[in-house]
């Protein structure tokens, strides 16, 4: 078993290099210029098109990014190591350097609408997954098999300064709220035309979806931000309400949705260090995850969940860097009410260094009163894992003992069985889907692979539950490692017994390399090398809808399987202010519905993966 997961991790990197770190040979030099700044700390991921990290956008996509983007990054974010002695002058201008900007994003006055009113009454979507089960089912669409057929692009909207689209809208029968997540930019947009009834800026970069609830009875917004900062903002008119720090440490982030419930906010807590452990001179590591309630109108907090005990020093890494544990155990789902039980169910990942912990890898059950733990299910023992791993040869502050890196990232789903029995239902970055009894300490009622897992595969962002049938895409890449076959594809599970009901398996339908594809002249090839299903699924009447990492949205009919509509939208789109954008990636959220239209974005950078910045809405042809 150890074997096999050391290949995996040599098979994901691909004997890829590391990125530079900050040393003597490149520390700040008298008369340095901004180039030869970006040249001597930047370069060595970031490539002018293709790069030979999975995880470093290339600075093609870098440009795409708004200037209070790269500014987070390098000075609280990712790239903070690499920034290192860097004057508040010098990140300014790498910004503007990298970003090719000379001022962040402000909208045109053309932009906006002439008439901005916003009406609360009808809403189509208000939370992530359509509700607070995590079914992915929605519940205001007229788009069936019957009429997809006539799904036409309606409008499409440029989401300016970013590369990744990653935040799930809001929508009522009037108006679409959507954020360019890691730009910090926030719109409410006319449902019908996409211009703009109000636009806000987070002075840090957003993660995570949107959720609509109300501040006694006002439409309030609720997210988080790389900063690990719980915000609300009063829906009316984009005004900024209050903003609480949620994180354990500077290491913390927010990645999951905001739950809003009876007047409180269920907040799940996530962190970076993973990232930042690939710098030997990093102390790895202190985070871990964490669930937060807080009352929404004020954004107290009222109880506390941590996924593990407060890290404490381990002894020294063979670079000599003091080493720290327990860490990890991120919370990057959004987490599922159980109002019959009076219990919240969250997924969590792997640890981030020695020792693993029993909450790793894991199905977590809260109380909803005041955080205990009513029970957990581990599926993953002993899952030690950072990006130090990645490395070749393996960083400093990889741990001895190297984990697959299963998270169970896929919000779990509350539903029933035909007996009408509760059941639970969590998807895996193994490939493994798991049915659980939530009244029986999490018993195992069956489990399925749908795929062969890995660390960028298996069940990534949310599956879909209804007519006794459980929906899940397999992401597993082709990476080419000894005595690994992936398996990428949809499968429609029986919700009652776990049995494949039917199976689509997805192909790329052309040929490219890894190394090939990373090191690509082209921002967007002729060839993706990622293509399979990461993406949320969402189901509309008797349709599933997959997002694929090659740009492509398809439709199936849910009780058969048969492909009823596809749509490519890795390519440029004429927007309503008149600019120009373009849809790469489907990662992250799903489709979301609302009466005969259908909205979805495009773009996501991470990982080597096609970047863009659009977000567009379909309707029904008559």
């Amino acid at each position: 078993m150890r074997r096999w997961n050391n290949i995996i991790w040599l098979g994901c990197v691909f004997l890829i290099a590391g990125c530079n770190q900050p040393s003597q040979e490149n520390e700040i030099q008298v008369g340095e210029t901004t180039a030869e700044v970006f040249r001597s700390r930047c370069s060595g991921c970031h490539k002018p098109s293709g790069s030979t990290v999975p995880n470093a956008p290339s600075l093609i996509s870098l440009a795409q990014k708004n200037q209070s983007t790269i500014r987070f990054s390098l000075t609280n974010g990712t790239m903070r190591t690499q920034a290192a002695g860097l004057s508040t002058a010098q990140i300014h201008r790498l910004s503007e350097y990298i970003s090719q900007q000379d001022v962040d994003y402000k909208p045109a006055a053309k932009d906006f609408c002439l008439e901005p009113s916003i009406s609360f009454t009808d809403v189509s979507v208000s939370k992530w997954a359509f509700d607070e089960r995590n079914t992915g089912v929605a519940g205001d669409t007229n788009i069936n098999s019957q009429n997809v057929s006539r799904l036409i692009l309606k409008w499409a909207f440029e989401l300016p300064g970013v590369a990744e689209a990653r935040s799930q809208p809001v929508i009522t029968r009037d108006t679409v709220f959507i954020a360019a997540t890691t730009s910090g930019e926030l719109f409410a947009l006319d449902r019908h035309t996409g211009c703009i009834k109000w636009h806000s800026h987070a002075m840090a970069p957003l993660r995570s979806a949107l959720t609509l609830g109300n501040i006694h009875g006002r439409p309030t917004l609720f997210f988080g931000n790389s900063k690990a900062e719980t915000s609300a903002v009063d829906a009316r008119n984009g005004k900024w309400l209050w903003t609480t720090s949620v994180g354990m440490s500077e290491y913390s982030i927010q990645t999951g949705a905001v739950v809003f419930w009876n007047g409180a906010l269920y907040v799940p807590v996530s962190l970076n260090e993973v990232a930042l452990a690939q710098n030997p001179e990093h102390e790895c590591c202190t985070a871990h995850g964490l669930v937060r309630k807080l009352d929404a109108a004020s954004g107290k907090i009222l109880w506390t969940r941590h996924m593990t005990s407060d890290a404490q020093p381990t002894g020294k890494s063979r670079h000599g860097t003091r080493t720290w544990g327990p860490s990890g155990a991120p919370v990057w789902s959004t987490p599922t009410i159980d109002v019959e039980r009076g219990a919240i169910y969250v997924g969590t990942g792997q640890n981030a260094s020695a020792p693993a912990t029993e909450l790793s890898d894991s199905v977590v059950a809260l109380s909803m009163n005041n955080g205990a733990i009513l029970w957990h299910f581990q599926a993953t023992r002993g899952d030690t894992y950072n990006n130090a791993c990645s490395d070749f040869p393996k960083g400093a502050n990889c741990p001895k003992w190297i984990g697959p890196d299963f998270d169970f990232g896929a919000s779990i789903i509350l539903s029933r069985n035909d007996r009408g029995e509760g059941i639970l239902l969590a998807g895996q970055k193994s490939g493994d889907v798991y049915a659980l009894n939530p009244d029986k300490q999490g018993e195992v009622l069956w489990r399925t692979a749908v795929g062969s897992g890995s660390a960028l595969g298996g069940v990534h962002w949310g599956m879909a539950a209804t007519d006794n049938l459980v929906f899940a895409g397999s992401n597993d890449p082709d990476f080419p490692i000894p005595g690994y076959r992936a398996n990428p594809g949809l499968a429609a599970l029986d919700l009652n017994t776990g049995k494949v009901r039917w199976r689509f398996d997805v192909e790329r339908g052309c040929q490219t390399g890894l190394m090939d594809y990373l090191q690509r002249d082209e921002i967007y090839p002729a060839c993706s090398y990622y293509y399979a299903f990461s993406a949320a699924l969402t189901v509309s009447n008797d349709l599933v809808f997959a997002p694929a990492l090659d740009g492509t949205v398809r439709a199936f009919s849910t009780p058969s399987g048969h492909l009823r509509w596809k749509y490519d939208t890795a390519k440029n789109f004429d927007t309503v202010s008149g600019t120009n954008a373009h849809g790469g990636a489907m990662d992250n959220s799903g489709v979301m519905f609302s009466g005969d239209m259908a909205f979805m974005q495009s773009g996501y950078d991470l990982f080597g993966q096609l970047p863009g910045n659009v977000f567009l809405a379909f309707e029904l042809k008559p």
